[in-house]
């Protein structure tokens, strides 16, 4: 190992303090590997590298990032709650309770073991353990609105509903912010408390969230644009199911579908179910349940209402595979292939109340596909806007050719998925002669000579993952990849992803006329055809 005067790691840490920051949590973990990999008995970075994960959620390897913090430091003052956190997440509730009681055996006064604790007895369905150990943790962090907001469902969960309603209420007072007034609202429409407050609540988180979304600009993107659709499309799915509790249905039925088209949450497939049950609409009923599971096969409470629907016999397994071909087909636009072209491309799409489109932007793909950004323009949307209230919804859709189709097909992203470091990229300007530049997106105005696809892993398709593998790659003046290095992506496609793109070749890029190193990000693109 170097000299400590001499270690990289000091400037590593502050990168990685500085990513996440910057909520870059792949660029932080990046770092934190190789701070362990350089020394793997520096303090806390195993911790470091674990709550990182847990961020990410890539909750296997926070597990075993945090048992080695543990090994390395059995006092670690934060590692015990991270593992707890980490374990509640794989929902291996009785290991993160444990975790959980040695943060607080270290630390009685720890300001986040009580309150993840007591989550996890609420999620568990221990109301009493979850009502006293949410009071200790309310002691601790006196001014911790998603304790008291906790609090509030353990109360409400024990049929305990004045005290509920006061410390839902409570909650959204220290915390008057769009989120907590949605999330309160929410909570008291599924405990039916209150219902005219939960009125004002959510019409409260509505339209904050409007005022915020009708200035959005393809031009001007930032991060928080790219995270509204799902906002609104929660405090949406609130406003319907208030609706939906006061018996209110045709209401309902329009915010809830909205929210679900906008995000395809289980959970709103799962309302607009149970809408449609109320509505006496059985087969509609069905096809909700049967895509809520497949976006989510943990949903117990939608698959036992699948199941009195359709029967114990109808082969529930085999309708939730069904709902994987529904979902795509629900989230999929036919788009007429007039340039006649094959690949895949990623775009913006900016729309209004109507649908009306304000713009379209491409941003990563195969270039070929790029003039499509003029046809999206003028092809038909759903329409997702539940009100007539002027506001901006930015959604992000992903078109897939091939010469074998007539039509290609252009796929809404859900918005609890959306990718969001391309709005704030850009390419740095370059003066005079530099041995390489930089360039934000995919490689703009390089042309590829050899184009490796992907073989689609075995695994992933029997599972039905799809998706994008995003790669930081180094182009070498001659246009042969010299360097690839992971960013972010399903585990399951990123060793494809690397396999093709080793093998990719461009065109050499010139600057004043003499070749460069290119660095880069690609974006490796994989979707199953049609329901296979």
């Amino acid at each position: 190992m170097a000299p400590a005067s001499e270690s990289p790691i000091p400037g590593l840490i502050r990168s990685a303090d500085q990513a996440a920051r910057n909520r870059d949590y792949s660029t932080c973990a990046q770092l934190l590997e190789k701070v362990v990999a350089i020394d793997p008995h520096y303090k806390n970075a195993w911790n470091y590298l674990g709550w990182t994960y847990n961020a990410l959620g890539q909750y296997d390897k926070a597990e075993s990032a945090l048992r080695k913090a543990i090994l390395v430091d059995p006092k670690d003052p934060r590692a015990y709650n991270n593992l707890g956190q980490a374990l509640a997440n794989q929902k291996k509730y009785d290991e993160a309770i444990a975790q959980y009681l040695k943060q607080i055996e270290l630390n009685p006064k720890d300001p986040w073991a009580s309150a993840n604790l007591g989550r996890v007895y609420l999620l568990m369905k221990q109301y009493d353990k979850a009502i006293a150990t949410l009071q200790t943790a309310a002691t601790i962090s006196p001014d911790d609105a998603s304790v008291m907001f906790n609090l509030g469902r353990a109360y409400a969960k024990a049929n305990e509903a004045e005290k509920a309603v006061q410390a839902l209420e409570k909650s959204a007072q220290m915390q008057p912010v769009p989120f907590r007034w949605n999330a309160v609202a929410y909570e008291m429409a599924v405990d039916k408390l209150d219902l005219p407050q939960a009125e004002k609540y959510s019409q409260s988180a509505i339209a904050a969230t409007v005022l915020q979304m009708r200035d959005a600009s393809l031009e001007h993107l930032t991060k928080e644009d790219a995270y509204m659709a799902s906002r609104i499309a929660s405090y949406w799915d609130t406003w319907g199911w208030i609706r939906f509790q006061e018996g209110n249905l045709p209401a309902a039925e329009k915010y809830v579908k909205c929210a679900w088209m906008i995000h395809s949450f289980s959970v709103d497939a799962d309302h607009l179910g149970q809408i449609y049950e109320k509505q006496r609409r059985t087969a509609d009923a069905i096809r909700m349940y049967e895509m809520a599971l497949a976006a989510d096969s943990s949903a117990t409470e939608t698959r036992e209402r699948l199941t009195n629907l359709a029967g114990a016999d109808a082969g529930i397994d085999t309708m939730i595979e069904n709902g994987h071909g529904l979902l795509k087909e629900a989230r999929t636009i036919a788009v007429k292939n007039s340039h006649q072209v094959e690949g895949f491309a990623e775009f913006w799409i900016l729309l209004s109340p109507g649908p009306v489109v304000r713009g379209v932007k491409f941003i990563s793909g195969d270039q070929e596909l790029a003039p499509f950004a003029k046809d999206l323009e003028s092809i038909s949307y759903p329409n997702t806007f539940p009100e007539a209230t002027e506001l901006r919804l930015l959604r992000r859709a992903r078109l897939a050719c091939t010469h074998s189709s007539q039509d290609c097909g252009l796929q809404m992203i859900s918005s609890q998925i959306v990718p969001t470091e391309e709005v704030t990229v850009t390419a740095p300007s370059v003066a005079g002669y530099v041995g390489r530049i930089q360039i934000g997106g995919n490689v703009q105005g390089a042309r590829i000579r050899n184009k490796v696809q992907p073989v689609y892993p075995d695994a992933a398709r029997q599972a039905r993952i799809e998706g994008v593998v995003r790669l930081h790659a180094i182009i070498g003046k001659d246009g042969a990849i010299m360097q690839l290095e992971f960013i972010s992506g399903h585990p399951l496609l990123v060793q494809a992803a690397l396999d093709a793109v080793r093998q990719w070749v461009y065109e050499p890029t010139l600057l004043d006329g003499r070749p460069v190193e290119v660095d880069t990000v690609i974006d490796v693109f994989f979707q199953l055809n049609g329901r296979n």
